[in-house]
């Protein structure tokens, strides 16, 4: 990989290639740090770059031949192994072609450059214990005895997004029904809205009510939690998985006595790692994402846990790189 030293600010990392050949290698376009160009999900999307071919000693090509391709696909053994997969994009071009009568020629070092236009519906790159969308580009060099090739292969991660509803963005207030039977309290969640951006934090306000003034809480653990259900051919296989928790101290939640009743005061935070995978729900899976707040009380071995589903993806409207289009599109125009 020395030679692509000098291409190193534009290049995938040497981790992103499933398979390798010292003489190839692939670059972003001059103007991207990744092989996305535009906003999936929003408007037009392609992926786009350069393979480079340096290849000391020439060797006879009948052509170059670059293939992008989209697979979703689930895997794990209950008894016997699970497995299956969907091609979700399939594309292929010719980069190069013999123009010579003999159908082959030598070939030392070339620069292709290359696009493809992305489906409007494609799904985001993720990937999770059992299940995964992944996006690659493959690149063969056919040389001329036949089945002779060389060939690298590179991960294309793909981002979507999204413009959520109003009803997504509004702020969203949930309350207890009614007491809580093991624990003298009721409780309201003060959520900033429903649709959270990956790679985001955002406060949540607690306001709790008790009747019993000697209780009192010893902290509340905040997390996103997300549900990754798989089912192939009515086989079901569920997991879970608890990201970075937030922690607020008995200490640091206000009390206010408030005639018979005791109330408690705290803010907490839910932090959506870069890592998670979006809320969606593909041909073999499901993810779902929830906000998971946790209280735990002094001399007291019951808790009180307050969930809601959430929406988690990238919001267009809020993306600082994508200021510049939101401006040029009349339908978002103020």
């Amino acid at each position: 990989m020395a030679m692509m030293a000098a291409f190193a600010a534009s290049t995938p990392l040497p981790t992103d290639y499933v398979k390798t050949d010292p003489r190839m290698f692939f670059s972003f376009h001059p103007e991207n740090t990744s092989f996305q160009k535009g906003y999936l999900g929003i408007g037009i999307t392609t992926i786009s770059g350069t393979l480079h071919i340096r290849i000391p000693h020439a060797v006879a090509a009948k052509n170059i031949t670059l293939n992008f391709i989209g697979r979703e696909t689930v895997e794990w053994t209950d008894l016997k192994k699970i497995r299956a997969e969907k091609i979700l994009v399939n594309k292929s071009i010719y980069l190069w072609q013999s123009s010579t009568e003999l159908g082959h020629e030598l070939v030392t070092d070339l620069d292709l450059p290359f696009e493809f236009e992305i489906p409007e519906d494609a799904i985001e790159s993720f990937n999770t214990q059992f299940g995964r969308v992944q996006y690659t580009l493959r690149a063969t060099i056919n040389r001329k005895p036949r089945r002779k090739k060389n060939s690298i292969e590179v991960l294309v991660p793909l981002c979507r997004w999204t413009i959520p509803t109003d009803q997504e963005l509004r702020p969203l207030v949930i309350k207890s029904h009614s007491r809580h039977r093991k624990v003298p309290i009721s409780w309201q969640a003060a959520l900033p809205h429903t649709f959270f951006d990956i790679n985001s934090e955002a406060l949540i306000k607690l306001r709790f009510t008790s009747h019993n003034p000697d209780l009192r809480i010893r902290k509340i653990t905040t997390c996103l939690k997300t549900h990754m259900n798989y089912f192939v051919d009515g086989r079901p296989e569920q997991r879970q998985k608890h990201h970075a928790k937030y922690i607020v101290s008995g200490k640091d939640i206000m009390i206010v006595p408030m005639g018979a009743n005791t109330i408690f005061e705290a803010n907490t935070m839910i932090t959506i790692p870069s890592n998670v995978p979006p809320t969606t729900k593909t041909k073999y899976m499901s993810i779902i994402n929830q906000v998971q707040i946790k209280v735990s009380f002094e001399r007291l071995r019951h808790n009180v846990m307050i969930i809601r589903d959430i929406i988690v993806g990238r919001n267009f409207l809020e993306d600082k790189s994508a200021a510049d289009m939101r401006d040029s599109m009349d339908y978002l125009v103020k």
